[in-house]
């Protein structure tokens, strides 16, 4: 637990150093680039209970047309797509049913999953 708060340390560092340098113009095509999903299920439903919230990273190889395929299997298996990352890393956080995740991590796109929670600072 101790390495993922470092690890999620020095991503909040960089992100806030990186976005420091960058001109004001080249941070708004940035903030285009992350693009907030709406529910994939238009009554705004909660996510049934047996699902929890992860976030799901690709290798820094992975080309964008397998991480789309991905982000549709996991919609057509029951997930919801909540956000996508593509400034810092390559990923999305989505609601998924445990019986997906377990196939998802057999994946070798994909780098790391993790289950979603907060962060804090010692």
């Amino acid at each position: 637990m101790k390495f993922i708060t470092l690890v999620a340390a020095l991503l909040v560092s960089a992100a806030a150093v990186s976005a420091a340098a960058i001109p004001v113009h080249v941070k708004d095509a940035v903030a285009l680039q992350e693009e907030q999903i709406q529910p994939q299920n238009p009554a705004g439903e909660p996510a049934p209970t047996s699902f929890k919230s992860y976030i799901v990273v690709f290798k820094s190889t992975v080309a964008a047309q397998s991480i789309e395929k991905i982000e549709r299997e996991v919609s057509f298996l029951g997930g919801r797509i909540v956000h996508r990352y593509n400034t810092v890393l390559k990923g999305f956080s989505a609601y998924i049913p445990g019986s997906v995740v377990s196939a998802l991590k057999t994946n070798p796109a994909i780098d790391y999953i993790e289950e979603d929670g907060t962060v804090s600072a010692l």
